[in-house]
């Protein structure tokens, strides 16, 4: 039987009038399926809101350089993520951590569309992403399971969709697919497949 994939969300304290089951809903529900479809295994979201975990939910994460910022996330929750994984079972290559947030990482000067939502480690363990859009977690957990933006595309049936690794200057007329694109879900499998 292969491992599950725990998905740790921390909530932002500027979530903190928003209520966890809610935002599960929203922004993971239909990604839960979605993953267990791609992969085959079973896929956990751990949710803590803010005063579950008050030296989290308080990083500062608005940032310029949305890469800092993610390192900056990534160093903090470096300690907690070792203690997490030594007294739950959890598979320390399966687990990833995100940080939602109510805002952007940063907000340009030329507006929405070339402000950052989240930034989250190819392949790696940490994110960052904002509810600016229903789409944006799911992209950035697709980044940390291997998905690419090159490898997303536009679906057309009777309107035309974005899958979740797709967003450009047309993304806010266009719908949402809820998935991933054929390429992005034989990336994920690949990824995943290095992993028991």
């Amino acid at each position: 039987m292969k491992k599950p994939i725990t998905i740790i969300v921390v909530l932002h304290k500027d979530l903190q009038e928003y209520q966890k089951n809610d935002l599960y809903t929203d922004y993971f529900s239909w990604l839960k399926t979605e993953l267990e479809s791609i992969s085959e295994r079973k896929v956990r979201f751990l949710m803590y809101a803010h005063h579950e975990v008050p030296e989290l939910s308080g990083y500062n994460y608005r940032n310029e350089d949305g890469s800092a910022a993610l390192r900056g996330w990534c160093n903090l929750i470096r300690d907690w993520y070792t203690k997490i994984l030594k007294y739950e079972e959890h598979e320390p290559d399966l687990t990833k951590a995100l940080l939602l947030t109510r805002n952007n990482i940063n907000t340009k000067a030329g507006g929405l569309l070339e402000s950052t939502s989240g930034y989250g480690q190819v392949k790696g363990h940490c994110a960052i992403a904002a509810i600016t859009s229903k789409q944006v977690p799911a992209h950035e957990i697709g980044h940390m399971l291997g998905a690419t933006h090159e490898d997303s595309e536009v679906i057309y049936d009777g309107w035309w969709h974005d899958t979740i690794m797709l967003s450009d200057e047309f993304s806010g007329v266009r719908g949402n697919a809820y998935r991933y694109s054929e390429k992005n879900r034989e990336n994920i499998r690949k990824h995943l497949s290095t992993f028991a």
